[in-house]
């Protein structure tokens, strides 16, 4: 079988990041939000804009220990019941123990769940739940708000470098084989139209 490399033209312009972000769905905008806080700048590169990424489909709720006198330990058993056997349970115990914060840090860059008179979070019981623990946002626009939130969370933080309509070309290594950049082809028009090399220390692959 003949292999042929794809090629592109030399790069035309240089940015810099310390961490570079490849993907703009929930997993994508999260990370790029938490490392804005650690280091002095972070990229995020997708191939679309921003808001279409797949995280506006996700319809139902997000499940977290939320309700008053509810536990993670709780979470958790009512999980592996409802797994049935198929669970890992490490990831169940990462799942239950980091939820209800996961939930509380949307809600402080901007998500807006479901409300209850008092203004409480209106939580349901779904599935193999036996507590009342499913946030909505919106009703079944759960995904949706959450790519709406992180979407302006980002855009809102002068420390995150966006490329849209932009393809990962290459990853540049350095002379020690570690990660030292990439070129990316973006597909648009302004200042880092075309092909470039955004230099980097990270970079965090999270495409789906």
């Amino acid at each position: 079988m003949n292999m042929q490399l794809l090629s592109a033209r030399d790069p035309g312009w240089t940015e810099w990041a310390d961490v570079i972000v490849v993907g703009s769905g929930i997993a994508g905008l999260t990370a790029a939000l938490r490392l804005k806080d650690q280091v002095e700048r972070v990229a995020v590169v997708t191939k679309d804009e921003l808001k279409a990424g797949s995280t506006q489909w996700a319809q139902g709720g997000i499940a977290a220990a939320l309700g008053e006198g509810d536990t993670p330990a709780q979470h958790e058993v009512d999980t592996l019941v409802a797994g049935a056997g198929a669970c890992d349970l490490e990831a169940v115990r990462v799942l239950v123990g980091e939820g209800a914060e996961a939930v509380r840090e949307l809600i402080e860059w901007g998500a807006e769940f479901d409300k209850d008179p008092a203004g409480n979070l209106s939580l349901t019981r779904e599935g193999g739940h036996r507590r009342d623990r499913i946030a909505h946002a919106d009703g079944d626009a759960t995904g949706a708000e959450i790519q709406r939130a992180l979407m302006e969370a980002v855009r809102r933080a002068p420390e995150i470098l966006v490329f849209e309509h932009a393809m990962v070309v290459d990853l540049l290594t350095a002379a020690d084989g570690g990660v030292a950049g990439l070129t990316i082809h973006v597909m648009g028009e302004g200042d880092a139209d075309g092909v470039g090399i955004v230099r980097t220390r990270a970079v965090v692959l999270a495409s789906g």
